[in-house]
């Protein structure tokens, strides 16, 4: 069987590596460019207490990721997966339970195709009402016109279905289940139509620290090699030293792109401030609340447990004041169940992120699948780059890296 050499260390990488020893290989290089695994997953700590960034789980129990961490001995404890919004409204903020995208007032629920691929063109099927609360949240949340977004950018920004108020919930979900674009842009609180598949979910035992470092050891016995603070670098990946290897690309494509002579594209510029809060919080933990009123600074709250304390992450679209984000969190909580303390911030941070993909990025990445495939055939295998989920990574990866040990060459060698 021929190596398989990972570059990237998180959680893409680490699951890939499982899956190419489940597939038959037994020659795993994963090299990584820091000095430990788990990559954006992998939250920093303070004090043993785990400083999380973004709202990260796993699913139920039988979820595909879990279920193959859980077979290298990673273990779970599963929770009710509670969260809320904020919309905005012509008498103030409107506070919905079990839902995660915005909730605003609808005049019609009438769709029309989409004309394009950018996010302003998925915007334009809703009807006016529905489309400007939504446009000015994605210049709020952003900082640019969501005609520079690619439409899958709406994930990230958690603005892929909408809960339109004030329509029959009956002949909502009458629409949902007869018309596919109705399905994919609507959505309703699943406790208003009984709606059941994500309401448990789960956490790591001992945290995503002990998570990763469980998967080390586990890596380690299944005697994949792992090059720590290494430096893959696309010529080398794309030598005549590794022609005879399956690559896993699991890392961010930037790199590649001037290694094949793609145009690097121009992703929109964005940084975002994480405030994490020592807190006192008498509602249900975990708990996450999106802010889709494009008002403030913070537009996601998340509380959680690490040590035994329970911490709350504020994200916000810019650098504000400990005062202004106070008030910011403490509105957005207002009208759930739950009472809250906010003491000192014990970690800040700002930084970019790679989630929202613009509509020259996506072209790029298709250019650059397409260079890579006509240099490597199935045997460079991506990332999932272009995906934002964490189960259509793995699929996608397992789907490609499947074809990868198919073929004629390799399948002789094994």
């Amino acid at each position: 069987m021929k190596r398989v050499r990972i570059v990237g260390g998180g959680l893409t990488g680490i699951l890939a590596a499982f899956q190419a020893h489940r597939l038959g290989a037994r020659q795993i290089d994963l090299y990584e460019r820091l000095d430990r695994l788990g990559g954006v997953a992998l939250p920093e700590l303070q004090d043993g207490k785990e400083m999380r960034e973004g709202c990260i789980y796993f699913g139920p129990k039988g979820d595909p990721i879990r279920s193959l961490l859980e077979t290298h001995g990673a273990r779970f404890e599963e929770f009710d997966n509670r969260f809320g919004s904020v919309g905005p409204s012509p008498s103030g903020p409107v506070n919905i339970d079990d839902f995660g995208g915005p909730a605003l007032a609808a005049d019609t629920t009438d769709l029309t195709q989409p004309s394009g691929d950018s996010l302003a063109d998925r915007l334009s099927c809703y009807s006016a009402s529905l489309a400007a609360p939504l446009a000015r949240y994605v210049k709020w949340h952003v900082g640019c016109d969501p005609a520079e977004l690619h439409a899958n950018a709406a994930v990230p920004l958690a603005i892929n279905r909408i809960f339109p108020t004030g329509v029959s919930i009956d002949a909502l979900a009458e629409q949902k289940k007869t018309d596919p674009l109705a399905n994919e842009l609507f959505g309703i609180p699943r406790s208003l139509w009984n709606y059941s598949s994500n309401v448990q979910a789960s956490l790591p035992v001992g945290g995503f620290a002990a998570l990763f470092q469980q998967c080390r050891t586990a890596l380690e016995a299944i005697d994949v090699r792992i090059h720590k603070r290494s430096l893959a670098t696309p010529k080398r990946m794309l030598s005549a030293e590794t022609s005879g290897d399956i690559i896993i690309w699991a890392a961010s494509p930037m790199p590649l792109f001037k290694a094949v002579g793609v145009d690097t594209p121009a992703a929109p510029a964005k940084k975002f401030a994480t405030y994490t809060f020592a807190a006192e919080w008498t509602g249900p933990v975990p708990f996450y609340v999106q802010n889709f009123t494009a008002e403030g600074s913070c537009f996601r709250v998340y509380i959680y447990e690490s040590q035994g304390t329970v911490l709350l992450t504020a994200e916000c679209v810019a650098e504000t004041s400990q005062s202004d984000l106070t008030r910011d969190i403490h509105q957005m909580l207002e009208g759930f169940e739950g009472k809250l303390a906010l003491g000192d911030v014990v970690f800040r941070t700002i930084k970019p992120r790679w989630l929202y993909h613009s509509v020259d990025t996506i072209d790029r990445l298709g250019e650059l699948h397409t260079a890579l495939k006509a240099r490597r055939g199935d045997s460079f295998v991506t990332g999932a780059w272009e995906a934002y989920a964490k189960g259509e990574k793995f699929a996608e990866v397992e789907a490609d890296l499947n074809k990868a040990f198919q073929m004629p060459e390799l399948a002789k060698a094994s």
